[in-house]
């Protein structure tokens, strides 16, 4: 597909200085096409400030289209409304309105749209690039190939691009599973508690039952500012908020899927490829370094921190970061454990203190002691040294 039809889609609500501030930094990023289209779409709030807002903005990159809907739609209704612009346009770049976006956010766009727009185990692109695991509260480092971009069972809400063909194939799968289980081994935990207005945990709920993918740029161009709003109680500190891609770019290196090499990790922020690395199938073994997932589908071997009384047939310390670079490594240590969980055992264990210096890292301890003195960097510590249990 070259040159795809891609529109951008704002989604407002009923901050002013969110979406204003969004719209600036589409103002200045650079587009290569001549013309962009520009979708505001807001949903009905006890203000029309931002629908004026939207109306007066100066759209200087091609058309401009402000979609004012008259009655209340809630957030899940709302971007699932936006398909219908794929009656016009070949991909949609979705944004709400408490993001930013690199100026290189569109050329990256276009090229992963080129890349990918045929390829069914994709299921959309990532705009956003995770620092933090959400479901644990862990740093999340991926680990880096020669590419620019990871494959990850994983939706995004914070900046995606999505595809018509892929779009309409999941758009027919949530029709016949608007039934949210409360509990599933494909699923984490924390995931099966969003509420009823997340639309994400059923785009998220598809890649990790269908086997699909979401592309992640290893840097990220689009941030999330933590805006206080009907979703997000506002906060000090924002985990949410990445660096940016800067700097004029050309070319990126997009791999196929299928290449050997690639980088693919799960819903559990687990790298797929660790059981190949161990020489075991996938259907018999369990990766769980973050310790979120458990071995809820009986698979006979068990990659995970916990300390459970099966026999141990490999163990690992955790020296390197990513995590999942000392199974590649194979580095010397009893931090982490593969299990043969048809052998129950008695096992012995000593908690070291390598697990306290892993999970909290030395400049987080010391931004803590300075701001809130000693006993809550502690009680920080404590926290994070037994959370894995």
């Amino acid at each position: 597909m070259c040159n795809p039809n891609i529109a951008i889609v704002v989604v407002g609500y009923n901050r002013v200085d969110s979406i204003a501030r969004l719209l600036d930094t589409l103002d200045k990023a650079y587009y290569p096409q001549v013309s962009v289209p520009l979708i505001i779409s807001i949903d009905k709030s006890d203000t029309d400030a931002v629908e004026r807002y939207a109306d007066g903005f100066d759209w200087q990159h091609g058309r401009k289209q402000v979609v004012k809907h008259e009655q209340r739609m809630g957030l899940r209704n709302h971007i699932l409304s936006l398909g219908q612009h794929f009656d016009h346009y070949d991909a949609l770049i979705v944004l709400e309105d408490d993001l930013s976006v690199s100026p290189n956010f569109y050329l990256y766009a276009m090229q992963a749209v080129e890349k990918y727009h045929d390829d069914d185990r994709i299921a959309g692109i990532s705009l956003f690039s995770f620092a933090i695991n959400y479901q644990t509260g862990h740093f999340f480092q991926p680990i880096k190939d020669h590419n620019d971009v990871y494959f990850m069972n994983c939706a995004q809400s914070w900046g995606q691009v999505w595809m018509k063909r892929q779009w309409l194939r999941f758009y027919e799968w949530y029709n016949d599973h608007t039934h949210f289980p409360q509990q599933s081994p494909l699923l984490p935990p924390y995931i099966c508690t969003w509420p009823a207005t997340s639309w994400l945990k059923y785009h998220t709920r598809y890649c990790a039952e269908e086997n699909l993918y979401f592309v992640y740029p290893y840097v990220a161009y689009t941030t999330n500012n933590g805006d206080t709003g009907t979703h997000n109680g506002g906060s000090y500190i924002n985990l949410n908020q990445e660096r940016l891609q800067r700097g004029r770019i050309t070319t990126l290196r997009l791999p196929h899927f299928d290449e050997e090499e690639t980088v693919c990790y799960d819903v559990f922020f687990e790298n797929k490829k660790l059981a190949q690395v161990l020489n075991l199938d996938d259907d018999q073994c369990c990766v769980d370094l973050n310790g979120e997932r458990g071995n809820r589908e009986n698979k006979r071997y068990w990659l995970t921190t916990k300390q459970c009384n099966y026999k141990i047939c490999r163990q690992f310390g955790v020296r390197y970061r990513p995590i999942d670079e000392n199974i590649y490594a194979a580095t010397p240590g009893c931090e982490i454990y593969l299990y043969d969980t048809t052998q129950v055992v008695e096992n012995t264990f000593k908690r070291t203190f390598s697990h306290l210096l892993y999970d909290i890292r030395i400049d987080t301890i010391s931004r803590v002691i300075r701001t809130y003195g000693k006993k809550r960097a502690i009680r920080e510590a404590i926290k994070r040294l037994f959370r894995r249990k």
